[in-house]
């Protein structure tokens, strides 16, 4: 095409072309024409405008005659609201008439309902007071029934909230009304704690004729409740401790003489040859009645949450008051066995027991007295009874300690020949470790220090005159003692150390080691130190006068203490050379002997005997080097390639190797 488009029709062509042919309102379009023209003819797309135009026409025609059945019932609706609209206004008419006619009526009645509403009010008010400050008849009948139980405790109750109501009263303009009706709950209140009382005092006599009575929960909310009125509790207290004093003094008795019920358990009495199993028996059976009873009392007269109490502090208060009293209660009630008991007690102290069960019995005592101390307190009389009992044993117990430790002092054992301990060191001993034994095994577990306190005081009873005892009996191994051991035996003159070096280690081993020794074990050890000590400087000192070295050692030391004043040390008569190497030769002559200290051998410590050895050993070995330094130092006048070599032939380290000193 040569030529150029109309500007209108290259508008329209450049729209088609700009038309998107896969739109879906395209698509939508030419289905709904594929619906009106199925055939798609020249004629038919030439008549397309006109065939929608009609289309649209007959749409609209049948539209406007299915509208017209529509207009037909709305227009007979609007008639029929029309009727109905003249009949409303005519009940609105006739209602206005109506009210103008019933006006007084109406005000009438409204004025009934307020006086109603006042009277129904002021009946609630009524029903209120009498509710807040009066007994119904139920609750009055259960005040003054016989029978005491709940609906009792809830009519006291509910008489003593009136009573605390009516104070309101007489903080208002009613106290006129106050005052009489804490007057009529006053009386109430009286009648029903005399009641209660009666009830409780009833119940308890009872309980006196049983081992281990039950106390139900009415008895037991009833003593609780007394408890308001100290004047009736108290009497119902002491009702309750007096039948119980009665019970447990009877049921003592059987069980000491008669047993129980059947014969089981056997009568108590039957062991009192027995005394630690009588006296622990008795003990036990009193600790396990103080147990009951002292749930009984606790049951009785103790707090019970169930019941409205007092403030915190006043619980507080309550509480302590309430434990006095219950301990108070039960020191009555044991007060009727104190006698019996302390009499058998006594008895069997005053039977000349042997010094261990005496102060087993007096632990047994101190123990069973801090559990009655514990529950009972330190005033009661049964804790003073127990413990009166408890010292007895013990100052007996001593006294027979003492006794015994008299007794060896009075008569210390002759030493055995062999030097070894008595049977006497070990019989005193094994009977401390056995009372110590009951001390830290026994029922009571005291605190470290009355352990180490009481440890200790038996420790020096028991061991004092041990000691003493050992040291006189050592006494006849010396020369000059009027009595020996054996008139034919010549004795060591060290024997005497030896002897009380054995007794002091034979007990130092038997004690062991124990907290409580420590005290103890370090005294033995600084008694055996000492007679060590000197039992090596005897046998030094023997050995060096045996030899002759004694003297001339201490010339030595005379001469190395004054200096040069004196002239040389060879000069010296004791020091001359031909005396100190003769003297030299005895002590060569007795170190080299197979067996040097043959008095240690009396030692039956090997630790002991060993270290006295060795220290033996080295004395002489630091004697033998103060000589050798004193010859071969040219300024003492010995000539050291002459006279120095001829007499000390061995150095000090060689003789040392020769003693054993390492």
């Amino acid at each position: 095409m040569s030529g150029t488009l109309a500007p209108g029709l290259s508008r329209k062509v450049k729209k088609i072309l700009e038309t998107k042919v896969d739109s879906p309102e395209l698509l939508s379009s030419l289905a709904t024409l594929s619906e009106i023209h199925p055939s798609n003819t020249p004629a038919a797309r030439r008549r397309l405008r006109a065939t929608i135009e009609k289309q649209g026409l007959d749409v609209a025609k049948s539209f406007l005659s299915d509208a017209s059945s529509v207009i037909d019932a709305i227009n007979v609706v609007r008639k029929e609201l029309d009727g109905l609209s003249t009949a409303c206004d005519g009940i609105s008419k006739g209602i206005e008439a109506s009210k103008q006619a019933t006006s007084g009526l109406l005000e009438e009645t409204s004025q009934l309902k307020r006086k109603l509403a006042i009277s129904e009010r002021r009946s609630e008010l009524v029903v209120q007071f009498l509710s807040s400050y009066q007994l119904s008849e139920e609750e009055i009948e259960a005040l003054s029934d016989h029978e005491v139980g709940d609906e009792f405790f809830k009519a006291l109750e509910r008489v003593r909230e009136i009573h605390g109501n009516c104070r309101s009263l007489l903080h208002g303009a009613h106290q006129r009304a106050g005052l009489e009706i804490m007057d009529a709950m006053g009386a109430h209140q009286e009648a029903a704690y005399e009641k209660l009382c009666r009830w409780v005092q009833q119940q308890c006599r009872a309980l006196g004729s049983d081992d281990a009575p039950e106390v139900d929960g009415t008895l037991r909310k009833a003593a609780h409740v007394l408890q308001q009125r100290p004047v009736l509790f108290k009497y119902c207290a002491e009702e309750v401790a007096t039948s119980r004093h009665n019970a447990l003094f009877q049921r003592f008795i059987a069980a000491l003489t008669r047993g129980g019920p059947g014969g089981t358990p056997r009568p108590i009495e039957m062991h009192a040859h027995d005394p630690r199993r009588y006296v622990g028996d008795m003990l036990a059976w009193v600790h396990q009645s103080l147990a009951s009873e002292h749930e009984l009392f606790v049951s009785l007269f103790g707090e019970h949450k169930d019941d409205r109490g007092p403030s915190v502090q006043d619980a507080e208060c309550g509480s302590s008051t309430e434990m006095a009293t219950t301990s108070l209660l039960l020191d009555r009630v044991f007060e009727s066995i104190c006698r019996p008991l302390k009499v058998r007690v006594e008895q069997v102290l005053m039977s000349s027991p042997s010094m261990l069960l005496c102060y087993r019995l007096s632990h047994l005592l101190a123990f069973y007295g801090s559990t009655v101390r514990s529950i009972l307190g330190e005033e009661a009389q049964l804790f003073n009874t127990l413990k009166g009992c408890k010292e007895m044993a013990a100052r007996i117990f001593f006294e027979q300690l003492k006794s015994k430790g008299d007794h060896l002092l009075r008569n210390p054992p002759p030493p055995p020949s062999d030097l070894s301990p008595p049977s006497q060191v070990s019989e005193a001993i094994r009977l401390l470790l056995d009372i110590l034994e009951v001390s830290e095994t026994g029922v009571e577990q005291p605190s470290n220090e009355a352990t180490g306190a009481e440890a200790e005081r038996v420790l020096t009873a028991g061991l004092d005159p041990l000691l003493t005892m050992c040291e006189k009996s050592a006494e006849a191994l010396s020369a000059d003692a009027p009595s020996r051991v054996d008139e034919q035996t010549s004795l060591d003159p060290s024997a005497q150390k030896i002897y009380q070096i054995n007794c002091l280690h034979a007990i130092q081993t038997l004690l062991g080691r124990r907290p409580c020794m420590d005290s103890w074990t370090a005294r033995l050890a600084e008694l055996i130190e000492g007679h060590t000590a000197s039992l090596v400087g005897t046998e030094v000192g023997r050995i060096l006068s045996r030899a002759g070295l004694s003297e001339i050692l201490e010339r030595i030391r005379l001469h190395q203490e004054s200096g040069s004043d004196t002239g040389a040390m060879a000069d010296e008569p004791a020091l001359q050379k031909e005396k100190v190497a003769e003297a030299l030769k005895g002590f060569f002559s007795a170190v080299s002997e197979p067996d040097i200290l043959p008095a240690f051998n009396a030692l039956q410590a090997p630790r002991v005997r060993a270290q006295a050895s060795d220290r033996v050993a080295r004395h002489l070995a630091d004697a033998y080097s103060t000589i050798y330094s004193a010859l071969t130092d040219p300024a003492n006048g010995y000539s050291p390639d002459g006279d120095a070599s001829a007499i000390v032939k061995h150095n000090p380290d060689q003789v040392a190797t020769i003693l054993g000193v390492s």
